[in-house]
Formats: C-alpha cells, structure tokens, sequence
C-alpha cells in the first residue's frame, strides 16, 4: 500500500528540497519502508541497461560493501546496473530505493517486476507520479534528478556518453553532490561515460566502496573491512598470453589469437581450461575477461 509522501511530513529528505537549480518534487509516492532520514548516508549507484559482466559485478560488490557499512543504495529499478545494485542491496540485507518514472502499480520495467515486489517488502519504491501513470521519455530525466537529490554521491558503472546515467552524473553535480565513476576498458564502449567523467575531472575515479567510503565518510572507510588476497594462480604460456590478450568486451576467437600470436587449436584449447578456473567467460560474441571474484 503506498503513501503520500509532502515536504510538511518528517519522512520527507531534507535533501529533496535541496536540488540546486531544479524544482524540487511537490510530493512523493513510497511504498514499503520509509524514505532515509537526513542523518543516514546515502549513495546512487547507477549505470547501463545492457552491461559487461564485468560492470555488472562491480555494481554488486559496490552496492554490497556499502551496505555492510550501512549505506542506503539507491537507483532507477532499470534492467542492467540498476537491478544489479537493489538485488546485491536486499542480498546483504541492506536499505535500498528505487526511484520510478512511472506510477507505483506500473509492472515497469516488466523484466524486473519479481525484483520490484522484493522491493515493496524489503525496500523503498517511490515515484513523483501518481498509480496508473504509464512510463514516457519525459519523465526519466526527472526521475534521475530524485535518484541524485536522494543522494550524499552517485557512482557512474557504465554508460554511454549520451546514457541516462550520465545524465544523472550531470544533475548532481548541478545539485552540489558528488559524483564517482568506476573506470573500464577503452574497447568497451559501455565505459567510454565513466572513463569522459573521469578524464574531465567531474568525477572521482573509484574501484571500491572503499574509495566511496574515504571521500564522503572516512570514518566508516576507516573500519571496513580490508580487502583479501589471494594466492596468484599458475598459468602456462599460452594461459598467460591469452589473458592478456582479452578484454572486458567479448572478443572473436580470430582477434585474440593474432594479439595473442597463439594458433587457433592451441588457443581454444587454453581457452576451455581457462573457461573452467572461471577466468574467462564465452558468450554468442566472443570470449571475454571473467570479473574478478571476492
């Protein structure tokens, strides 16, 4: 059951009558548990609809680690980065808000509708517009600016240059919050917004929560966990080869073993082992660097 939600009430942000040069929402719909209160701190993690698995797992790590410090994640509920940032949230049994651009019992997106009723029992959903308002292009930059002014910081995944997530990026910046950005591979086209922000000085680069953590609450970077190391694994020549050959885009058998001057048997070959220590992952496009695991 949803609730209106006004700037007159006490579970409305402070932060929301705080977006710079933009109008702030007149009143807001929520379902599930309250909006954060002024004193949590709070981080958007957002990103593109179609991601690496590379992006993709470091939306998850992101939004988990910040949970494990008590950090409310919030994001848009899109197919892609944004899913992966709510589920990894609810799976570390943290808070996390989903901003709408449609109305609260619109099954949009409908690929996501199992992880939306997670949401309404574990989460935050909240929307500017009223149940039956169906999805418009219109309405998502309006959304991406409540996704910002819910925000202490947003981290930029992957995106294009000219993708909703950079948007967001741009509002907040406008809105005096700031703006992170995980950096990736120059062939992976997904990552060419992240690496601009990053190149421009808009954004801080980041590969951690922890990196979140120091810039906006030391304190807590100051107890988080350390990160674990591993033992380096033993790889042959052409194990080897081929690893640095790949990238975190998909490539074709036939340009990975003219960088990595391997012939097309004995490739395939160092491929299939490799595929099975889950170092390399093999999709209809090519092969592709596996993201790395905790």
């Amino acid at each position: 059951m949803s609730r209106v939600v006004s700037a007159r009430d006490a579970e409305w942000p402070r932060r929301l009558s705080e977006l710079g040069p933009y109008p702030p929402p007149g009143r807001m719909f929520v379902e599930g548990s309250r909006l954060p209160p002024d004193d949590a701190l709070v981080v958007a993690i957002v990103g593109t609809r179609r991601p690496t698995s590379t992006g993709l797992r470091a939306a998850q790590e992101l939004a988990s680690d910040l949970c494990e410090a008590g950090v409310v994640v919030v994001s848009g509920l899109a197919v892609g980065i944004d899913a992966a940032a709510h589920r990894a949230a609810l799976e570390a049994s943290g808070r996390t808000v989903a901003v709408l651009g449609c109305g609260l019992d619109v099954d949009y997106p409908h690929r996501n509708l199992r992880l939306k009723q997670r949401l309404a029992r574990s989460g935050t959903l909240v929307s500017e517009y009223p149940d039956g308002v169906q999805p418009a292009r219109h309405h998502f930059p309006r959304r991406n600016r409540i996704i910002a002014g819910l925000s202490d910081g947003v981290v930029v995944v992957e995106g294009a240059i000219t993708s909703g997530a950079l948007v967001t990026a741009r509002l907040a910046l406008d809105c005096n919050r700031e703006v992170f950005a995980v950096p990736g591979s120059v062939r992976n086209p997904m990552a060419q917004g992240p690496n601009e922000l990053i190149r421009t000085s808009l954004a801080a680069l980041v590969t951690s929560a922890a990196d979140i953590l120091e810039e906006l609450a030391p304190g807590l970077a100051a107890v988080s966990s350390p990160p674990t190391f591993t033992e380096p694994l033993a790889l042959s020549f052409e194990e080897e080869a081929l690893l640095r050959a790949l990238d975190d885009v998909p490539l074709s058998l036939e340009h990975i073993c003219s960088s990595a001057q391997l012939e097309p048997g004995a490739a395939a070959a160092a491929l299939s082992r490799l595929e099975l220590r889950a170092l390399v992952e093999r999709t209809l496009a090519g092969y592709s660097r596996a993201a790395p695991r905790r």
